[in-house]
């Protein structure tokens, strides 16, 4: 049993036994300011930490959480995944578990301490999402600590993240569309809009898609690579993740046409422009030659050719990738085909992501029966 002494009002000394070493006991002390229900509260918890090993540990096996970080992310992450994904996981870490929780040694670490925290983070307004993101790298970290014997357990296993929300998904009706496309025509860059509607890719994908990724007598587009911009400035192209975004889409040749015309307006004015042009091959470039930013597409040209449609609702690039999904499936492309066009991971995520578009599917397919069986009736 724990001893503890008063040491004044509100002054509790807790002295808890640890061990004998060569004769001597040593012991842990730990003044503790408040009731002797709370000195008693601490002796209990102290007691546990004994019984597992983890009270009083030299700081080497018992560092901090930043400290420890800072050592996984060099040792297990840096170099073993892609730069924009480690830039990402050292974001999130960065602003969504290390102020909070970096100053806590391991030990301290329990189930409620990180729990409280996931739990204010909610409270403060961050998606579900964030609060996931947050606890996968903290657990992925925290099981290396295990592996290291630096933890008994890992504390994030009995925590709960608030339940993912469904955002709806907003596109074009297949009217929206046609206004959109007729007002595409008028904007500089109209021609990336189309591509993005008639062939689904991620922003990130068609920003970085070069002339040799076209073959415009096939009317197809390779989709290997992408487009980011580190917090560090400038940009960088690299190939994509995974075996689904790897891709080869096939477009009209009305579309063929019209990105034709665009690579001879192009070249053009590549050529005036001389050595002031950044010749980087891209199919949709800035005025300098570099990719387009996303900022830029959205507020300079999406937005007003949207006012112009008459369009109303989000105004952001991926509204023009579900649109392209929902109108195929309205339009009777099978899933399995859609799925593989837009670089999904599976079939039941497209079912999964898009499943509102299939009641109209479904009400489609019986109106179509309805008329094949009773028309002449």
């Amino acid at each position: 049993m724990a001893e503890i002494v008063s040491k004044g009002p509100g002054k509790w000394l807790v002295r808890v036994f640890l061990k004998r070493v060569d004769g001597r006991t040593k012991y842990h002390n730990k003044v503790v300011h408040g009731t002797k229900s709370d000195a008693q509260k601490y002796a209990r918890s102290a007691e546990t930490k004994r019984d597992l090993g983890t009270l009083d540990k030299p700081s080497s096996e018992d560092p901090t959480l930043n400290k420890f970080l800072d050592g996984w992310l060099k040792e297990f992450k840096k170099g073993s995944v892609k730069e924009r994904t480690y830039e990402g996981y050292t974001f999130v870490l960065d602003n969504y578990v290390r102020p909070q929780l970096g100053k806590d040694r391991l030990t301290e670490l329990t189930a409620r301490r990180i729990q409280g925290h996931y739990n204010d983070l909610s409270e403060a307004g961050y998606s579900p999402r964030t609060v996931a993101f947050a606890h996968s790298l903290l657990r992925d970290a925290l099981n290396h600590a295990v592996v290291e014997e630096l933890l008994p357990s890992n504390p994030t296993f009995s925590t709960r993240r608030p339940a993912r929300i469904k955002k709806a998904i907003d596109v074009f009706t297949p009217e929206e569309a046609e206004r959109f496309i007729k007002a595409a025509q008028s904007d500089r860059m109209g021609i990336v809009f189309w591509f993005a509607l008639a062939l689904g890719p991620r922003p990130e994908e068609y920003t970085a898609l070069q002339w040799a990724d076209l073959d415009l007598q096939r009317c197809e587009a390779s989709f290997h690579r992408s487009v980011w911009w580190p917090n560090s400035g400038g940009w960088k192209i690299e190939e994509v993740k995974t075996q689904s975004s790897l891709r080869t889409v096939n477009f009209s040749p009305v579309l063929a046409d019209a990105l034709a015309r665009h690579k001879r307006i192009q070249s053009a004015y590549r050529l005036k422009r001389g050595k002031k042009y950044q010749n980087n091959g891209l199919v949709f470039a800035s005025l300098k030659g570099s990719p387009m930013t996303l900022k830029n597409l959205t507020r300079r040209h999406l937005a007003p050719i949207m006012k112009r449609a008459k369009i109303e609702g989000q105004v952001n690039l991926y509204r023009l990738r579900h649109s392209f999904v929902t109108l195929s499936l309205l339009a009777g492309a099978d899933v399995k085909s859609v799925s593989r066009a837009a670089g999904h991971s599976s079939v039941w995520f497209t079912q999964d992501t898009y499943q509102h578009v299939l009641p109209a599917m479904r009400q489609d397919a019986a109106d179509k029966i309805g008329r094949l069986l009773f028309g002449s009736v």
